[in-house]
């Protein structure tokens, strides 16, 4: 078969390689260009893609040109061009480089997105990329339209006209829920167009930038504020789809696993990712509050970067303390499987030997899998999930079943936990500042510097509001045999 080539393993058993056939090809009516310098390019076709080969001060390059016959043309007379005098850098030296050459390239709008993109992966990290990419893509399926191709071919075409059609197509463009094939195709909401809209802004806005100059200095920003428009604004009266006498119903129809993993989100101001990442270290049972951000500050981090205690009541004592058993460090919150003991996992005697579980998954990871901080929570959660942690989704999930045994069906999420307990905290009174530290907000106040908080006398003011709620957590506990009668 051509293109593929048997070899032997290790193990004797034989493998087949895919070998991507390289033939000669032209460009400008030769196959070989020669350079003053004394260079010789020769360009070679791969699949579709013409690339320039050579050897330039002693090492080999290669350069891919592109599909198009013309754009390729043109991307080999720069090489020779730069060959000759002396600019030339190869792909792996480029990306040293903090600055650009300040050449503007001719390039696709797909391409300044694919760049974009490896340009976010290193810096954002790859959860981050997938976030912009499935921005994109809409715009890309715009842009890809025949017609739009003929009006706007290269990313320096966009105008203000291109804004205002993208800005059209996307008010009638479908998508599934979370890219699902199988799913109902729905329109786009506004909020998710203006989403849309500012991160092609943010991409065009890098392009255009100095150390970047993928766009002429001079270019001008189509996406104006008036064409990107603003997401509609919560109303400051809606109803709190979870008050208090709807979580009394959950926490009534709660098993023995949902209540020692769920009871934390019940009643305190916690993200979901937050939730998920608790070691058992993090919780101090008898000082009764958790630290949050503290512990592996560069892989285990909160959204806002921040480091905050949040106090908890008395009543989640004994569940917490259920939570962690007798292990002495590992995930909090564990996979019902691990937590009710149909599942073995490795057990992690100290936070010193996490920490070398950790290192260790970190020096495995092939190059290029880390770069940048949020690879690294990535990774961590990964481990804390072999360790028999519990995953976001899983909470997510039984949080939804329980809505439904209870009778909530509102549209609720386990995320809307954080909002309804933000909200009665407020209630209760809790001053602005202690509100910011306890829901884990990076604030820049100037007030901090001056003003000592005390969370744990602010909590408890919220703890005696939210009375039933914590008798109905202690009762069902009991009833479970988590809390002695």
């Amino acid at each position: 078969m051509a293109g593929f080539l048997k070899r032997a393993t290790d193990t004797g058993a034989i493998g087949v390689i895919n070998i991507r056939p390289m033939g000669r090809a032209e460009l400008m009516g030769n196959h070989s260009h020669q350079t003053a310098a004394g260079v010789t390019v020769n360009v070679w076709l791969r699949h579709d893609t013409y690339i320039a080969r050579g050897r330039y001060q002693g090492r080999a390059f290669g350069e891919t040109l592109g599909a198009d016959p013309l754009q390729a043309a043109v991307r080999l007379r720069q090489i020779l061009n730069d060959i000759d005098n002396g600019s030339f850098a190869r792909a792996t030296d480029r990306r040293k480089r903090l600055v650009s050459n300040g050449r503007v390239l001719r390039l696709t709008l797909r391409d300044l997105i694919a760049e974009f993109l490896v340009e976010k992966r290193k810096i954002r990290g790859q959860q981050t990329a997938n976030d912009y990419r499935s921005r994109l893509s809409p715009v890309l399926d715009f842009a890809d339209l025949p017609e739009h191709l003929k009006t706007w071919p290269l990313a320096i075409d966009i105008d203000a006209a291109f804004a205002r059609s993208l800005r059209a197509f996307l008010h009638q463009y479908t998508s599934t829920r979370n890219g699902r094939p199988g799913a109902t195709p729905r329109p786009l909401s506004t909020r998710q167009i203006v989403n849309l809209l500012e991160c092609m802004r943010t991409m065009l806005h890098w392009a255009r930038s100095a150390p970047v100059r993928k766009l002429p200095a001079d270019w001008v920003m189509p996406f104006t504020p008036d064409i990107i428009g603003q997401a509609p604004a919560k109303n400051p009266l809606r109803e709190d789809k979870l008050p208090l006498d709807a979580r009394v119903r959950i926490v009534n129809v709660m098993d023995r696993w949902p209540l020692c993993h769920l009871a934390l989100s019940l009643t305190l101001p916690l993200r979901p990712d937050e939730a998920a990442g608790l070691l058992i270290g993090d919780i101090n049972v008898d000082k009764r509050w958790a630290e949050f951000g503290e512990r592996f500050k560069d892989a285990n981090f909160t959204k806002g970067r921040t480091a905050f205690v949040l106090p908890f009541p008395e009543e989640l004592q004994l569940i917490l303390r259920t939570c962690i058993g007798d292990r002495a460090e590992g995930p909090l919150l564990r996979s019902r499987r691990t937590f009710e003991g149909r599942q073995e996992v490795q057990a992690v005697p100290s936070l010193d030997y996490l920490k070398q579980l950790y290192d260790a998954d970190v020096i495995k990871q092939p190059h290029g899998t880390i770069q940048a901080e949020q690879d690294r929570k990535l990774l961590f959660r990964r481990l804390l999930r072999r360790l028999g942690g519990v995953t976001e989704d899983a909470l997510a999930k039984e949080f939804k079943k329980l809505l439904a045994a209870a009778g909530v069906n509102n549209g609720t999420t386990l995320y809307t936990c954080r909002s309804s307990v933000t909200t009665a905290m407020h209630r209760a009174g809790l001053p602005h500042l202690e509100m910011r530290y306890l829901t884990g907000h990076a604030s820049t106040d100037i007030l901090n510097e001056y003003v000592a908080l005390n969370p744990g006398a602010e909590m408890q003011k919220y703890f005696a509001t939210i009375r039933p709620l914590l008798d109905a957590i202690k009762q069902r506990a009991m009833k479970l045999g988590i809390v002695p009668q």
